[in-house]
């Protein structure tokens, strides 16, 4: 049996045609108030407890791949959406890999633009892990047609020209040699002859009166 490709998993651990197919299940008592801020979120009628929901740093990852830290960061990139859009949601049955408390949730979003133009209906999954404490918002992932973002953080920073690899600062096998074989060249030991007059014009003079002494003193 072939492995498993995990790079087509999408959020819930699952490919998109399993978490497609994935039965409804009831809502829990806690899991209301969830349901109902995020339909508040999208449709873009945020009320003054809908962000109570979150962790104060809850990580919001959208289908694009951006990610938006915290909710006043989720409630502004929200409310920059000036499209109509109405939701509807069916809450999934949590696959058994996943933590306690995550919800799982297929949501089909219809939006209509301010001019008018026929609505566009956009079928999404929504994966939120909650706080074993508390049951706040830790994390939510939001992906398009149930799969994994198609632009992810690497590749856009790579775009973007802000992408560093360690493999930057490597040299090619040529260049790698040829730096070689300058450093032999340098560190090479040079012959003394072709620097003779060089070292004869280095060398002390010495006096007359000390050529004579020296004469002297070898009888």
């Amino acid at each position: 049996m072939m492995p498993m490709n995990t790079s087509k998993l999408n959020a819930a651990g699952l490919t998109p045609d399993h978490s497609l197919v994935l039965p409804e299940r009831e809502t829990n008592v806690d899991e209301v108030a969830i349901l109902e801020a995020l339909t508040e979120l999208y449709c873009g009628k945020i009320q003054s407890n809908t962000l109570s929901v979150f962790s104060p740093h809850v990580v919001f990852t959208m289908p694009n791949g951006d990610v938006v830290v915290g909710p006043n960061a989720i409630e502004k990139k929200f409310n920059s959406n000036n499209n109509q859009i109405k939701v509807q949601q069916r809450l999934l049955r949590t696959p058994e890999s996943l933590p306690a408390r995550t919800m799982c949730i297929d949501q089909l979003i219809n939006v209509t633009e301010q001019e008018g133009n026929p609505a566009n209906s956009i079928r999404n999954l929504i994966v939120i892990k909650r706080r074993a404490t508390d049951g706040l918002i830790t994390s939510i992932t939001e992906e398009e047609g149930h799969r994994r973002a198609t632009a992810p953080l690497a590749a856009r920073a790579a775009s973007g020209n802000n992408f560093y690899s360690p493999t930057d600062n490597m040299l090619s096998p040529c260049t790698s040699k040829l730096n070689l074989a300058k450093k032999k060249h340098h560190f090479k030991g040079k012959p003394t002859t072709l620097f003779a007059s060089t070292l004869a014009n280095s060398s002390p003079k010495v006096s007359s009166k000390e050529n004579q002494a020296l004469a002297d003193s070898s009888f």
